[in-house]
């Protein structure tokens, strides 16, 4: 029985390391109000609240009032943060947002026009991405298109990156 105790106590000290070479650990909810963005974010996701509800979830957020909260944006010019991966139905609900250029792989966004594979995305102000403006701005590209769209609402798949200043004129 002794050996048997052993065994188990072995095994489960094994599955742990494993979990924790290979990156498994088991993912983790939202946190309580206490702790929303505290710590760093080994994973590149992070919990906020959100300002507002958010119609659907794969929208483009921004920083919203406070370092805790987030928003989608009202401008294609405005800094976004990354992609929120839920759809808060109500302000101050629990939301994660998959960091722009930190994110482990690849996103979903939601289209606002059509798209071609390898166009340059930006936010397009309303929570969807589109394909970099000619018209003159100063705009944030959050990365390249992986998925062509054919028309506004359909998701596809983005190569994100940190968001990079790009000015149009």
């Amino acid at each position: 029985m002794k050996l048997m105790q052993t065994s188990a106590a072995a095994i489960a000290h094994l599955l742990a390391l494993f979990r924790n070479v290979l990156h498994l650990r088991p993912r983790v909810t939202f946190s309580n109000a206490e702790t929303v963005g505290a710590g760093i974010h080994e994973n590149g996701e992070k919990s906020y609240k959100a300002d507002a509800a958010i119609a659907t979830k794969n929208f483009v957020v921004i920083s919203g009032t406070d370092e805790d909260h987030i928003a989608v944006g009202a401008a294609d010019t405005e800094i976004p943060i990354g992609i929120a991966d839920d759809s808060p139905s109500a302000a101050e609900d629990p939301v994660n947002v998959r960091l722009f250029g930190g994110a482990k792989g690849t996103m979903l966004g939601v289209a606002n026009a059509a798209i071609t594979v390898n166009d340059f995305l930006v936010s397009a102000g309303n929570g969807k991405v589109k394909t970099l403006p000619a018209a003159a701005a100063t705009y944030y590209i959050i990365g390249v298109a992986l998925q062509a769209a054919a028309a506004d609402g359909d998701t596809i798949e983005i190569n994100h990156c940190c968001p990079t200043q790009r000015v149009v004129t």
